[in-house]
């Protein structure tokens, strides 16, 4: 698409219009008369088609953005249901599951201690829940020391700032701070070549923040205020962040969460709401229709649970970890 837009097709069609062919025989009155009236004339239709190639090449561009955008959503979907990224129902006891919650506050403190992007959390957890639905603990501390590395790993493979000033943000040494030295160097080092092993380096599991990734920058600031376009992407993310520490999301895919987010945020922006959801309904995102509604009322309730705004002081939403109580999660 993007060779036949940018190509000699659109430029070809303005060689061609009618309205710039000229006369190969012109009388030579013409030119000794300097026909003012002409010239202005022609000059209103240049000017014309200067503003409609202007309009075209933008729709053009839109349509190109677009088409590439729904290619991105739909890559992403592809991912999510890879058997590579499948995270199998345990037998038994899940770890994972039992401890979510205490799992995620204890990751969401390391990263927000450390500034980093919140995304990680959701990374590190399917790193762990992938990991030991393939793998069962092998000894008492094994999922502790799994746990650990998951977020160890997530950092490393994921982190755009993973290195401040020269130095790498997260060191080997300091996981084993984290385990209050129950574990060494060895241990941390060994079980990720352990994880990366099992995983069989499927090291890029989708998260809902992924697919807002794609969508937000689309959100034309013709159609919202930036207040409320703000709030939509600031919003939405939240929500992803706090699906991550509830099991009820863990068996649906990043898509429908990330699509259940959007509409949510939408919701509770403005009067702007509805036209807002009627642009996200045109676009045809795949996602699972009932899926994302189940997903969606879910979301609601946990968003209007809540004993105060999800805002702080300075517009920004507070960290997960600070409204699970509230939330009874």
């Amino acid at each position: 698409h993007r060779s036949s837009i940018s190509g000699g097709g659109a430029g070809g069609d303005f060689e061609e219009h009618p309205n710039l062919l000229v006369e190969k025989e012109v009388h030579p009155r013409v030119h000794q008369n300097n026909d003012t009236t002409t010239m202005s004339a022609l000059g209103t239709k240049l000017s014309s088609l200067s503003v409609s190639s202007n309009i075209i090449m933008s729709s053009a561009a839109n349509f190109v953005m677009l088409s590439e955008v729904i290619a991105q959503w739909g890559a992403l979907t592809h991912r999510e249901k890879d058997a590579g990224y499948k995270i199998s129902a345990c037998g038994g006891w899940d770890f994972v599951e039992f401890h979510r919650s205490k799992i995620s506050h204890f990751y969401y403190n390391i990263i927000d201690g450390k500034h980093l992007d919140r995304r990680l959390v959701s990374i590190a957890l399917s790193f762990l829940k992938m990991f030991l639905t393939r793998r069962p603990a092998e000894s008492k501390n094994f999922n502790k020391l799994a746990m650990l590395t998951s977020l160890y790993t997530a950092i490393k493979v994921h982190s755009s700032n993973i290195y401040l000033n020269g130095r790498p943000v997260v060191f080997i040494t300091e996981v084993v701070n984290w385990s209050d030295n129950v574990f060494t160097v060895r241990d941390v080092s060994t079980m990720e070549s352990c994880m990366l092993n099992t995983l069989d380096y499927y090291m890029n599991p989708p998260v809902g923040q992924h697919f807002l990734d794609i969508i937000t920058p689309l959100i034309d600031d013709h159609l919202i205020n930036p207040l409320d376009k703000q709030h939509i992407i600031t919003i939405s993310n939240w929500l992803c962040e706090i699906s991550v520490m509830e099991s009820y999301f863990t068996s649906i895919h990043p898509s429908s969460v990330a699509y259940a987010a959007l509409l949510v945020a939408m919701d509770t922006s403005s009067a702007a709401a509805a036209g807002m959801k009627c642009w996200l309904g045109s676009l045809c995102l795949k996602n699972d229709e009932l899926i994302t509604s189940q997903c969606y009322e879910r979301m609601v309730e946990l968003y209007y649970r809540l004993d105060e705004s999800p805002y702080d002081g300075n517009y920004r939403c507070r960290s997960p970890t600070e409204v699970v109580v509230s939330l009874g999660i």
